[in-house]
Formats: structure tokens, C-alpha cells, sequence
């Protein structure tokens, strides 16, 4: 049983997923390095019984190595070494996993788990796993579980009913994977601020949030001194999502539908359940989506090329979801700008060609051809771009 010293305690889960686009500037990169993850691993250093759950993409991993940032990486292992960081797995470049063929999926949680253990090494033993921006579909999870994972983290959204009881352990229906669900309006707020103003509403005995890692110090840059006023109370004991699973004992089965961590009722409604990366209404998100499928089968059927293995690391990165999502044109939250830049987009089709460049092999005919099919895409992104600004004038 339980003593009464710890009955007033709300012990709160608070999953971070850091990542940075395999194409990021390094400028951009040495921007947030500073501003987040720095702000992050001084938390951790400020609160001795801070804890957390992390999804740190490959990709990040990838770009710290890249950018020399030998310190953070090595004050991360160390957290995870202490278990004070519980670690979970992903899926390497950050791609729309239900949007995707279920080879790439696998390739792209391979690559992940090979990059970690590379770095991490024996510390590395996800029983977690993050769906990027939680974009769920029930043939993934079972996939996720057929690779040994044993929970997932949703939002509370892809409940049907929407109502989540923490005190609760959730399995997906006729799968064995267990799956949590974050607060939503906790989740898409700046988390120290809101558990701090709406600490007394809070009656559960359990809290899940779940967001961007980067919110700390760069989206949101003005803390107004909010993690110092939830992090040190006694009354709140931050603990990773194994231990809160330990604490539960009452199941149930549930069948989360198909949606991400963006998702809104009404898109659900219409059967979008991935808007912000592939919208039917969104002309060049669909082209997009067609030219990968194209370049997909080109590289695949060369296995054979002497230069495979280029083509395939382009490919991997281009199917990051940040290419798509840059084209959603919608602003998804109160912290981030309109997604719409036409840079970005480019930075995706460059992967793609830089794939189909890549093949040694390849006649002029079919070069010629991708060339001609890219040069006009990005010309009809940069058309849609200046129109849209003159229309803002």
C-alpha cells in the first residue's frame, strides 16, 4: 500500500522528442544547439531528481556529430547512462511512417537503432517507441511491435472518445503494444507554465505531456522562471514512461484510430488523418508524393550500381516529413510560424535528384527526364510562393 506522504504527489511524465531535418543548416543547428539543448541538459544539471523519456532522432544524432558538438552529445550519453534520460526508439529521418512503403519503415527504424548503438552502445535498449508527429496507422504499430517494442506514446485525439483515464493501462486491440496518451492542451502549451497556473485543477493522481524538445529556449525563448516553479516542488515527482508504467495494474484494450499529434477532429471527420503532409487538396504535397514513388522504383530496381549505397542515403533522408510539412501552408500552433517555405521544399527535391544523380549507371534519356520533371516542380513551388505574397500585400 501506498503511504499517505506520497498520496498528494502528481508524478508527471514529461516525453521530449528533439530532431533536427537531415538537411538542416548548420547555422540554424548551431542556433538551437545553444538556445534548447544546452537550456535542456542545464535542467538537468539544476534538478537532480529531473527525469525524462527522449526521442532523439538519428538525424539529430547525425547533425551533432556533423556540427562537432562532441559536449552535448556526450553530457546526453551520460544522462542515459544514469538512466535519468529513458531513451526510445524511431525512425531515422523523421518520415510519415503510415505514408510510406512498409520496407522503408523498417529501413528507416534499422538505420535509427543502428546510428543509437553506434553512440550509445549497451546504454541503448528501447522498450519505447515514437512514431514521428505521432502519426499512427494500426499496421504500423504492428510492425513496431513484430520488432520487439513494447509501447508507443499517442494523443489522447486517437481515443475515439477522446477520454484518457492515466491510472490506466492501455493495449492495442489484438496487438500486445501498450500505448499512452498525452494531454493535449498541456502538450501544446509551454508545459512548465500550464502545470504551474493549473496545478490544483489537476485531479489525476498521473500527468503525460509530450511536445518538441526545441519549445524549451527557442520556441519559446521567455521561460519567466515557470521550470523553476514546477521542477523544485516536492509535490511533483517528474518520472520517465517505464516507471509510470510500473505503477498501473488495471488494463484495458483499446483501437486508437488513425491521426497524428496535429490532427483536428474535423480533418479526422474527412478522413485526412495526415493533413499537414499529405493534404488531397494540396497540389504540391501530392506531386511531391508522386515524384518519390517514381525515384523509389528507380533506385531500388539498381541495386546493382556500384554507387547503391549514395542513392540510398539520399533517399533516406528525402523522405523526411519536414519537406512535406513545409508545404502544408497552415499554422499548427501558437509557437510556430505558417509552414510554407519554398527552400525547404527544395532542400527534399535536391535529396531526391542528388538519389537518381547518384546512380553511375542510369542513361541520359531517364536523367534528363527527372532533371526536366524537377526544374519544373520547383518552378511551380516558386510560382505558388510569389503569388502567394502578392496576394498578402
Amino acid at each position: 500500500m501506498e503511504n499517505k506522504e506520497n498520496e498528494n504527489i502528481l508524478y508527471w511524465v514529461n516525453f521530449l522528442h528533439i530532431y533536427q531535418p537531415p538537411t538542416q543548416d548548420q547555422e540554424i543547428l548551431k542556433k538551437v544547439v545553444k538556445e534548447s539543448y544546452l537550456y535542456i541538459l542545464n535542467i538537468f544539471d539544476r534538478y537532480p531528481d529531473f527525469k525524462s523519456t527522449f526521442n532523439i532522432s538519428g538525424s539529430l544524432w547525425e547533425k551533432l556529430e556533423e556540427g562537432k558538438y562532441f559536449d552535448v552529445i556526450d553530457k546526453f550519453k551520460k544522462l542515459i547512462s544514469e538512466k535519468r534520460i529513458e531513451i526510445v526508439g524511431g525512425a531515422m529521418y523523421h518520415p510519415i511512417l503510415p505514408l510510406i512503403p512498409e520496407e522503408e519503415t523498417k529501413r528507416q527504424i534499422d538505420l535509427h537503432n543502428k546510428k543509437l548503438r553506434e553512440i550509445l552502445g549497451d546504454s541503448y535498449k528501447p522498450k519505447g517507441f515514437y512514431l514521428p508527429e505521432m502519426a499512427y496507422s494500426k499496421s504500423v504499430a504492428k510492425l513496431i511491435k513484430d520488432l520487439g517494442f513494447e509501447w508507443i506514446i499517442l494523443d489522447e485525439i486517437h481515443l475515439a472518445n477522446g477520454k484518457v483515464n492515466n491510472s490506466i493501462k492501455y493495449e492495442i486491440e489484438n496487438l500486445g503494444l501498450n500505448v499512452i496518451f498525452r494531454n493535449r492542451e498541456l502538450s501544446k502549451s509551454f508545459p512548465p507554465r500550464m502545470v504551474f497556473e493549473k496545478l490544483n485543477e489537476i485531479k489525476d493522481k498521473f500527468l503525460i505531456t509530450a511536445h518538441d524538445g526545441e519549445m524549451y529556449g527557442h520556441w519559446h525563448k521567455n521561460d519567466e522562471g515557470f521550470p523553476e516553479k514546477v521542477f523544485g516542488q516536492k509535490n511533483i515527482k517528474l518520472i520517465t514512461v517505464e516507471e509510470y508504467l510500473n505503477f498501473l495494474s488495471e488494463k484495458e484494450v483499446v483501437d486508437p484510430i488513425e491521426a497524428s499529434w496535429e490532427s483536428t477532429k474535423e480533418e479526422i471527420a474527412k478522413k485526412i488523418p495526415y493533413a499537414l503532409w499529405n493534404n488531397p487538396k494540396n497540389k504540391i504535397q501530392k506531386t511531391l508524393w508522386n515524384f518519390s514513388k517514381e525515384i523509389y522504383s528507380l533506385v531500388l530496381e539498381n541495386r546493382e550500381d556500384e554507387n547503391y549505397s549514395w542513392a540510398r542515403k539520399h533517399l533516406d533522408k528525402a523522405f523526411s516529413s519536414c519537406f512535406w510539412w513545409w508545404a502544408s501552408e497552415k499554422k499548427v500552433d501558437v509557437f510556430s510560424s505558417v509552414s510554407w517555405n519554398p527552400k525547404e521544399i527544395e532542400n527534399g527535391l535536391k535529396e531526391f535528384l542528388s538519389a537518381v544523380r547518384s546512380i553511375k549507371n542510369l542513361d541520359i534519356k531517364t536523367r534528363l527526364k527527372f532533371e526536366k520533371k524537377l526544374n519544373s516542380f520547383r518552378y511551380d513551388i516558386w510560382e505558388r510562393h510569389w503569388k502567394k505574397l502578392n496576394e498578402e500585400k
